[in-house]
């Protein structure tokens, strides 16, 4: 018995070893508790988190609108033994959408905060306003705007280009055609304790520009910024429009659309017909709709063919061709047999001709069909597109929770693997694919959806976030892949994989995770399942302007306590004591990666940077922040200090650019890492680097974040610059 005991209690203590790193192995975390006189109560910050930018200004932009919430009240389990399935926020009606009702449509939707990183300070600010829908001339309606489910990505001066959202949740979601620009320098001369986020703002209080409609509306698109500073949008559930044949349930939009920052033009280009594009390849000939699903003839014959994912993963390669990886969405495609949900493993190849025309090929297949939610990023060290983990494109699974049978809907299964994409003008649709369907490793716990792989400044790769199901499961650890390179000739072998230390809460579907400027990691959000929100029905409480602190939100107004029990969001609410995560997670956390306790507090800054000789505005102080501004082929000087008075073995430093993050439901669209080449000074004080001509190195005009690594391999705090050929000041 003394060894039985024994042996359990060494078990007991590895595991907790394990589980315990220190911080210099594994990492620490902390709650983020924003200072009082913001709009958050303690930690809790009140308000989803489904969509995270990270601006120019160091600032994190936090985005969820309806955050897919139902409108209270609704029929739940227990209470009611065959509950109606909740219906979302917006039913469809096209007089939701009236003036008169223009004050009620916006308190649902006016979630949006500003979390400064520096400061520690959470504030709310207000949601885009609708404006007047342009098919009433009688101006008597206003253009749906919530930015639930939108796309967003930054414009080369660091403002963010928001486009589409949820127009309606039911029958089914989609789109709507509105986009809006924030702007990042104007939101520094606001001050948020003085406006109540609450009402309609007024215009100096007001950080939202409205950049126009597109063709059609667009739920979950996604933006791909183009070399000459163009967006480029892509996919989404389109809108119901009265211009248009009638919608029917999951419709994917098939213009393509650009945006133009300088001249503020949208321009399009119809693929619906073109040779080898998504919607002209059949792929399920004999297609059968989802019993009672409203499905014409039409959406049958559209349904044979493929079409583009919802937010789609695509990458911009430096002859100027996209590659759309297929990876993204097919799983708001759900019915109760996943006939509407694509089951292939094509991939395209878009070539631009001109800024207008646009021609399709065939890619290399996948080698298993695609997914959906495993998340991509181009691999700094090896430049292949990487897919970790993501779900079978299939409708679901019910497990047990609080009853006898199984009953709470988890969504589908993540996995654990890795493809990646060796790109070759020399093979057969321009590369191929490998699959390891082991990579994370050979344990079922590390099946992954919903997650994060996030680039960090030392070229390592942070898989963070997301759980074993789509809604169902958190994974609380991360896992940090550090590269491994050969000492004969520096090739690259792969990836060492180390656990980290866990977080707190729970994180899945809706969770959002990006690098922070500091070189620590913001991780918010998670929506297990769809909270109840409740109408106002009395007067807002009273607001002193003076009073030098925000209102706080009226949390009574949400329900979190709800959980899904079949596929058709039918609902239950969970009895007290249960471990049922909350339907939205309220609470953000903040990774410290191990790299950061190196060396104890000593940390690299980068003081400056100088160049001679150049015929444009370098240097600019914006919001008590020095910025910088970078042209191809120019040489530049960095002051270093504070570094450090040995090397570690096999440790160089390095000079990197992180492209600003833009992250929601799983992908971190924003992220790119690049090398600079630079010579260092005997004193290690001071290094010199020449730009890359930015066409040739594929990087988009854009506001960077600068790191210098240190030869312990430590990265300095970020200096932002912005690389941009087409400007002569910031």
């Amino acid at each position: 018995m003394s060894h039985r005991i024994f042996l359990i209690l060494f078990l007991q203590y590895l595991l907790t070893e394990q589980l315990n790193l220190s911080p210099d192995l594994g990492g620490s975390w902390e709650s983020v508790i924003p200072e009082p006189g913001g709009g958050a109560i303690g930690k809790i910050l009140g308000m989803q988190t489904v969509h995270t930018i990270l601006l120019p200004s160091g600032k994190i932009l936090l985005i969820s609108g309806s955050s897919q919430e139902n409108l209270a009240p609704i029929e739940y389990y227990p209470l009611v033994q065959n509950p109606e399935p909740a219906k979302g926020m917006w039913i469809q009606d096209p007089d939701l959408f009236q003036k008169t009702k223009l004050n009620s449509y916006y308190e649902l939707v006016n979630r949006a905060a500003i979390y400064d990183i520096k400061e520690n300070t959470f504030y709310r600010i207000p949601h885009p306003v609708p404006v007047d829908d342009p098919d009433y001339l009688n101006k008597s309606y206003f253009a749906p705007n919530d930015l639930f489910c939108t796309g967003h990505q930054h414009l080369s001066n660091g403002n963010v280009l928001f486009v589409g959202g949820t127009q309606y949740s039911y029958p089914s979601f989609t789109g709507h055609r509105s986009t809006f620009i924030f702007d990042w320098q104007k939101e520094l001369d606001i001050s948020w304790t003085f406006v109540d986020w609450r009402q309609i703002p007024e215009d100096q209080n007001n950080p939202w520009l409205f950049s126009g409609f597109m063709r059609r509306g667009r739920w979950y698109p996604s933006i791909l910024p183009l070399l000459d500073g163009r967006m480029m949008v892509f996919s989404g559930f389109v809108d119901i429009d009265k211009n248009y044949p009638s919608t029917y349930a999951y419709e994917i939009n098939h213009f393509v659309e650009f945006f133009d920052p300088t001249t503020k033009n949208w321009s399009l280009v119809d693929v619906k017909s073109l040779p080898n594009s998504p919607f002209t390849t059949l792929i399920n000939p004999t297609f059968k709709p989802t019993e009672g699903v409203e499905c014409d003839q039409r959406c049958i014959e559209d349904n044979k063919n493929d079409t583009f994912k919802l937010y789609p993963q695509n990458y911009l390669y430096p002859d100027g061709r996209i590659y759309l990886t297929r990876e993204g969405d097919w799983t708001s495609a759900r019915t109760k047999d996943g006939a509407f949900i694509r089951h292939t493993n094509r991939t395209y190849w878009i070539e631009l001709h001109g800024k207008n025309n646009i021609s399709f090929s065939r890619g290399p297949d996948r080698l298993v069909n695609i997914t959906s939610y495993g998340t991509t990023f181009l691999d700094p060290n090896t430049g292949l597109i990487n897919l970790v983990g993501g779900e079978r494109p299939d409708p679901g699974t019910l497990l047990y929770n609080d009853t006898y049978i199984d009953n709470h809907f988890a969504g589908e299964r993540g996995s654990r693997k890795l493809e990646q994409f060796y790109q070759s003008n020399y093979e057969p649709n321009g590369g191929h694919w490998t699959l390891d369907p082991n990579f994370l490793s050979t344990n079922i716990e590390d099946d992954r959806t919903q997650h994060y792989a996030l680039i960090l400044p030392t070229s390592q790769i942070l898989i963070i976030g997301g759980g074993n199901y789509h809604f169902y499961g958190s994974v609380h650890y991360p896992l940090l892949l550090t590269p491994s390179f050969s000492e004969q000739n520096n090739q690259f072998l792969g990836y060492v994989k180390t656990r980290m230390n866990e977080h707190t809460e729970g994180r899945v579907y809706h969770s959002t995770a990006l690098l922070m400027p500091d070189g620590r990691i913001w991780l918010s959000g998670g929506n297990p399942s769809r909270a109840a929100a409740h109408q106002r029905t009395k007067p807002f409480s009273f607001y002193n302007a003076s009073s030098g602190t925000q209102p706080l939100p009226d949390l009574d107004l949400i329900d979190l306590d709800f959980y899904e029990i079949a596929i058709g969001h039918v609902t239950a609410r969970t009895p007290k004591g249960s471990s049922v995560s909350p339907a939205e997670v309220w609470v953000a956390e903040i990774f410290s990666p191990p790299y950061l306790f190196i060396d104890g507090n000593r940390r690299t800054e980068i003081v400056s940077l100088d160049a001679t000789n150049l015929n444009y505005s370098f240097r600019k102080v914006i919001g008590n922040q020095v910025f910088y501004l970078l042209h191809s082929n120019q040489s530049y000087t960095v002051q270093l200090s504070n570094l450090p008075q040995s090397c570690c073995q096999q440790c160089k430093s390095s000079l990197v650019l992180n492209k600003l993050p833009s992250a929601t439901h799983g992908w971190d669209g924003g992220q790119r890492l690049f090398r600079l080449i630079f010579t260092q000074d005997s004193l290690n004080e001071q290094i010199d680097f020449v730009t890359p001509d930015a066409r040739k190195a594929n990087l988009p005009p854009a506001y960077y974040m600068m790191f210098y690594v240190d030869c312990m391999g430590k990265p300095s705090e970020a200096q932002m610059i912005r690389f941009d050929d087409n400007v002569q000041e910031l």
